[in-house]
């Protein structure tokens, strides 16, 4: 037991790390061979908008997902909402944001209390996303037809993630933030790999496991989607 903690709680960030960074070194050199294509539109239309300025509306607002699919473009954004505030509440891990809410007037009460009231909420509406969005995949025929076994293995892995964080956040022994700050500091200065008290946490281990692979997975799935809108995208303005 403890060589599997040590394998999926001290190997696998590293490895995820450096497939990560790799594999993100070769999706931008794919990106950029993307050259534009030899061909032209007359007359140019002399409407729309800066190029740069419908990326930047399309890659936040889903413009055309809106105009196309109004069901899809609701669920869509609510997940793509809720997890970026779920990023923003996982710096909390590595920032010292505590610290700058308190210096602001927030007790330390008031901000375990917005953290529970707020992650809890985001860890559920964000479920209900998912499975909303795997249901869409095995309900609707024109969708299910497009849709590959990477996508389900995507949106499952998400799920999993989803449901072991919500675990630890409304379990019977929720998890200690001190932990989760130490266990990463070990891991960014390669020290006391032996004694890592955050993997004692079976749930934890499975929650981080689960992440690393997704984070793995990221550069050579359509998750990436969201870099990829920005080379894409203008490439189609152009």
């Amino acid at each position: 037991m403890e060589s599997l903690r040590f394998l999926f709680g001290v190997i696998l960030p590293y490895v995820a790390v450096i497939v990560f960074l790799l594999g993100m070194i070769w999706r931008f050199l794919t990106w950029k061979k993307l050259a534009s294509p030899p061909m032209t539109l007359f007359p140019a239309s002399t409407s729309g908008g800066s190029p740069t300025l419908n990326t930047i509306k399309e890659s936040v607002f889903f413009s055309s997902l809106f105009k196309g699919d109004r069901l899809l473009w609701i669920i869509a954004w609510i997940f793509h909402l809720v997890l970026v505030l779920i990023i923003l509440g996982h710096l909390r891990v590595f920032t010292n944001i505590d610290q700058l809410l308190m210096s602001l007037g927030m007790s330390e009460d008031a901000i375990l209390a917005m953290s529970t009231g707020a992650g809890g909420a985001a860890g559920v509406i964000i479920l209900a996303a998912t499975v909303l969005l795997l249901v869409r995949r095995l309900a609707i025929p024109r969708v299910r037809e497009i849709t590959g076994f990477a996508d389900y293995l995507a949106l499952l892995l998400i799920g999993a993630i989803i449901i072991t964080g919500n675990i630890m956040r409304f379990g019977p022994e929720h998890f200690d933030l001190v932990l989760t700050r130490e266990y990463f500091a070990d891991l960014a200065t390669f020290r006391n790999f032996t004694d890592i008290a955050a993997l004692q946490n079976g749930t934890f281990v499975l929650h981080m496991s689960l992440a690393f692979l997704l984070i793995m997975c990221m550069p050579f799935s359509k998750l990436l989607h969201f870099g990829g809108i920005f080379f894409t995208h203008q490439l189609i303005r152009k």
